[in-house]
């Protein structure tokens, strides 16, 4: 008896293995001395945060970054973008826009490649 039981449970945790969740959650990131901190992939996916709920791509290099549950005040804070293409830029607008919908809790990132055109492309956000 002890001969099939054993198979079986090896089989069983090979099953849970396989059915692990598609998308993970992000990674934390250790940043001691950020308010928050964000590595964003070109689609918009967190990858790695720290005090950051979401980010999203809402256009061609367009992305918004929601910072939170710990209350940060991005109007007195200094938000850091870079990444991006190689000769490109990365710009980020810590006031309300209305691609993110006016929140005063979200960064606007803009990604922009060597001749100046939007793309998208990763990235990442300080917010000290």
């Amino acid at each position: 008896m002890r001969r099939f039981a054993l198979p079986c449970v090896g089989a069983v945790a090979v099953t849970i293995i396989l059915a692990a969740p598609a998308h993970a959650a992000p990674d934390p990131s250790f940043a001691p001395h950020t308010q928050a901190a964000a590595k964003v992939a070109a689609d918009g996916t967190l990858l790695k945060q720290k005090n950051v709920l979401t980010s999203r791509n809402v256009q061609t290099g367009g992305y918004c970054v929601q910072v939170g549950p710990d209350a940060v005040d991005l109007a007195d804070s200094i938000v850091h973008a870079s990444g991006g293409p190689a000769g490109g830029s990365v710009h980020a607008y810590e006031t309300p826009t209305t691609q993110c919908g006016n929140a005063t809790d979200t960064i606007l990132v803009l990604v922009r490649n060597v001749n100046g055109a939007a793309i998208d492309s990763g990235f990442t956000v300080t917010v000290h």
